[in-house]
Formats: structure tokens, sequence, C-alpha cells
């Protein structure tokens, strides 16, 4: 392992953390020496986020704040100085962490590495016939858009099985929508219109009664001595339900909308987002559509074989922009990717590409499990790709289980013993042999190496999974074994997550966990969340002959 040139010679080569308490940490003080790589290693729940990203990252961040004024502070998010004694000698972080990369559906991978606004560049300069400047490219803008979906690629629409049983009458409940049973408000506005005999079964209305049935737009209409509203049924759900923010719903209306709401790829564009005038403009006969839709790797090549003196400046910036994707082992993506489809690991590696061509160094960057979810054999890349920003001269701060990202740091701090209140200490602050020689729970298990059992369980039966071609899966068939362990390997971008989360969720009996973030409202904690306070509540209702609503903080309390 390659040592970097410069030394740790004097304190202000040190971040200094004195007395840190935030969440579990016990009082912890220590120095982290700066332009190194520092592995933060101990079991989960020892307190090693709260060092690094509540208490260092967290400081940095907050007095860079406050270094501008007050009027632009006021529009910043409030950042509580955290529980600490001290820290001195911070420099800037910027924090790589593995947070989904949000739902926009306007977000690809291009668009977030900037690789789509080069190529939009690249073709306002290049392409022929010349359609305008870059914005002629952008989906996300009016003159290059596609009108139809207006650039999202796709059209969506209600499958209406899902919304009623035609074999049913109004009064026989032919209405499945949530909150649309039979005497519901909703429900009386529909059947109060008299445009439809309720007793009728819906397989037997006429062809007008059917359309103003499901897609009549709101009207006035007077039934005896009453003014009704009336909007067909398709209208009003889509008004009600489709119009809300997905994460906000309850869940069962959310199941609902997953199941009635279909998505068709856009037969104006052909789900490439853009208008003709964009996707008539081309260079050596591809045009933006397909070079989006080519794996990077393919369009790094692609790129190559552009030549053009007034452009070279650009395409060489493109094709660095391109390679670093390429190395760090997402040469499998396309620009064309929705942002909101990469696993936790893959948007990390996609943050870190801004990073890797930044010209700034001296600056801590700080990473939270780099490695999740990669093959062995992609954490080779990720780890020389934290050795490259540390020989920049910035300081490297990763939060880590892995052994083989363990093995090249220059310095660990080892936190534990423990998790959670047996937690939030130092156990060990020195280099890798020093922390192999040492009895901390990391050192003694830094050379564990788990045995095969001998006899595993047999499958009580099984899923199957037919014909996944969701991204690049080709018309995938597999049975899943039920009743057992079943692990999905494969390099990083094989089809993993594309074939369980694409195949499997929303089946009958299949519950997903993944890494995206818990919505909650900010009255939301482990204890609410997981249910675990509603017996604690009735155990003191009931103890106190009191209603449980006097111990909640959201109700009575």
């Amino acid at each position: 392992m390659s040592q970097p040139a410069w030394s740790a010679a004097d304190s202000h080569d040190m971040i200094e953390v004195r007395g840190a308490r935030e969440n579990n940490l016990a009082d912890v003080s220590v120095d982290i020496p700066k332009r190194r790589l520092t592995v933060f290693t101990g079991v989960s729940g020892s307190g090693k986020s709260s060092l690094v990203f509540g208490t260092i990252a967290a400081e940095s961040q907050r007095m860079i704040n406050e270094t501008y004024s007050a009027f632009l502070q006021s529009f910043m998010p409030n950042l509580n100085r955290p529980d600490v004694d001290s820290l001195r000698n911070l420099s800037a972080a910027i924090v790589v962490d593995q947070e989904r990369m949000g739902v926009n559906s306007r977000s690809t991978v291009g668009t977030a590495t900037d690789a789509y606004a080069m190529l939009r560049i690249l073709f306002s300069r290049l392409g022929q016939p010349s359609v305008g400047g870059a914005g002629a490219f952008s989906f996300n803008l009016p003159e290059g858009m596609c009108p139809t979906c207006e650039g999202l690629g796709r059209v969506s629409d209600l499958d209406v099985n899902e919304l009623v049983d035609v074999e049913r009458s109004l009064n026989d409940g032919a209405i499945t929508v949530p909150n649309f049973a039979v005497d519901s408000w909703y429900w009386q506005t529909i059947v109060g219109s008299g445009l439809f005999d309720p007793d009728v079964k819906l397989q037997d209305f006429t062809p007008q009664q059917w359309e103003d049935f499901l897609h009549k737009p709101a009207t006035k209409i007077k039934v005896g001595s009453n003014n009704w509203t009336y909007e067909g049924l398709a209208v009003k759900v889509k008004r009600l339900l489709l119009s809300k923010d997905r994460e906000s719903m309850q869940p069962h209306i959310r199941a609902f909308v997953d199941r009635a709401v279909t998505f068709t790829s856009c037969d104006d564009c052909g789900g490439t987002r853009l208008n003709a005038a964009a996707l008539s403009s081309r260079i050596a006969g591809l045009n933006i559509a397909d070079c989006s839709a080519m794996q990077i790797s393919d369009l790094a090549a692609f790129v190559r074989t552009v030549e053009d003196p007034g452009a070279a400046p650009l395409v060489a910036n493109l094709r660095d922009l391109l390679d670093s994707l390429v190395e760090i082992g997402l040469g499998y993506l396309s620009l064309d990717r929705e942002s909101a489809t990469l696993s936790g690991g893959e948007a990390q590696r996609v943050k870190m590409v801004r990073h890797l061509g930044s010209s700034l160094s001296d600056v801590t960057y700080v990473f939270d499990e780099p490695t999740v979810g990669l093959h062995p054999h992609d954490i080779a890349r990720m780890n020389d790709l934290l050795l490259r920003l540390r020989d920049k001269g910035n300081t490297v701060l990763v939060v880590e289980h892995k052994p083989e990202t363990i093995a090249i740091a220059d310095h660990v701090v080892d936190l534990g013993p423990g998790a959670g209140t047996d937690g939030g200490r130092i156990c060990f602050t020195g280099d890798i042999p020093g922390l192999r020689r040492s009895d901390t729970l990391t050192g003694r298990h830094l050379d564990h190496r788990v045995t095969v059992r001998e006899a595993v369980r047999q499958p009580t039966g099984q899923l199957a999974i037919r014909q996944a071609d969701l991204h690049n899966l080709h018309d995938v068939d597999v049975d899943i074994p039920l009743g057992v362990l079943t692990v999905v390997t494969g390099v990083a971008g094989s089809g993993k997550s594309s074939l369980i989360h694409g195949s499997l969720r929303g089946r009958s009996g299949v519950v997903i966990v993944d890494q995206s973030p818990i919505r909650g409202s900010r009255r939301s904690n482990p204890a609410t969340y997981s249910g675990l306070l509603d017996p604690i509540r009735t155990a003191f209702a009931k103890a106190n002959g009191v209603k449980a609503a006097l111990f909640s903080a959201n109700s009575e309390g």
C-alpha cells in the first residue's frame, strides 16, 4: 500500500475531538490525522456514525453555514451544534452517503452526474441538422421535451379492473376504490346523480353511461331540489388520490394506487422524453436519445470517435467523466437510467464521481460504508478511488465493516465495545497491525473465516419468476425456494435487484425491506414507527386506570 508523501507533524494536522456526547458517545476524545484515510470500525450501533456524521461532519457544515449572511441563513436548515466540548482544525466536509437519490422521475444518471448536460452542449454544437442551443435537447425544458408526456417518457393510466367489479351493481358494491364503499359520501355523489340505475350491473351500462360513469368532467346536476356536483369515477380518483405524494398516503391507499395505476411508454417519443426536433439531430448517425440509452462503457467508446477541434475540450471532459463512471464500476448503467432506480451503493458511487474530477483539495470527505452491496471484485475498485481522493491531499473518513477496506487504512478508530449503552467508547486508535494485535472485538474478528454448514434446510415450496426483463434482465426464469434463506449474488449491475425487487414487489405474502429511508413525520420515532409504544401505553393506562391517549405525545398526553 502506497503511503502519502506528507506527514502529520504538528497539531494542525490533526482533527481534535474533545468530549463528544452525541447519541451514545461517552465523552469521547480522539485525534484524527488530516490528509490520511481513516476508517472507523466497530459493531453496528457502537457510535461510529455519531462521531463521524453527527459530530465532525455536522459541525463542519454548521460552521460553513454560519459564514453566510443572516438573510441567506434564514433559508437554510437550522443546524444545532453537536454535543461536544471542542472540535479543532476542521476542514470543509463533504458527505457522500447511501441516501437514495430521491424519487424525482426527471432525475437520471445523466442529469445527476452532469454527463447529460455535456452531451446536450455537444449535440447543440455538432449535431446535424442544428436545432438550437443546449436547451433544445433537454427533456426538462419546454423547448426540448416531448409535448405529449411532458418529458417523462411515459404516460399513466388507470386500470379500470382495479376500480370496479363490472359484474356487480352500484348498490352491490361495484366500486372497489378505498373510501368509495356503499353509503359512503363519494358513493352517494355518484348514485345520487340520477345518471345510473344503482341496481343495474355495470357490465349492462350503455356506452354513454359507461363513459359518464368513468370520465365525465365535474358537472353541476340538479336532482329534485338538490344540486349535485358530479364527476366520473376515474376523474375523481385522479383528483383525490393520484395528485398526492405517494409517500404521504396511508398504506392501504398506497397499495391501491400501486395496483391501479399503469405506466406505458409514450408513443409519440418512444420513451425518449424528447420532441421530434431534438431526436432529428445526429452525430455520426446517432441522436442524443441513442447515446443516453447506451451502456456508459459503450458511450465512452463512441465519444472517443468524435473529433472536432472546436469541441475538443468539451469532448475531453465528457470522456474523462464517462471513464470515471466505468472505473468506479458503473459502466453497465446508461445515462437515461432513472436515479430513483439505483441501489443505495450505486447512488453513493454516482455521487462520488462528482468529486473525483474536482480541483478542490484539503477537503474532508466522509463516506458511509461505501462498499455496501459490492461484489468482492468491485471492492478493490472502490478502495482505489478512496486512495485517489486521499492522494489529492484530502482527509478521507470512512465508516466501514469490510475487512478489505479496513486493510487499506492509514489510521483506524475502533469504537465499542458493544452497541447502544454498551458502546460509545474508543477501544483502539492506531494502524492496522496494531488493531490486529489488540484484544478488541474488531481486532479478533479481522482474520475470522466463516465455515460453510454441512446440512442445509430443505425448501417448502417455490416462488416462480418468469420472463423477467426489467432493466438489463433478458427474460429470466427462476424459481425462488420458500422456507429457506436464499442469497442472490453477482457483480454490481448484474441484475440482482432488478430480478428480486422488480419481480417480487407487490406479491401477496412478500415484504420488501430495503435501504430507502423511513418516511415519518417529526413526531415519529422508533417506538411509534415499530408499534412498540402501543402495549407500553396500554400497560401504563391499565396500571393507572386512565386512557392510553394520556401516554401519547401526539394525543392527549
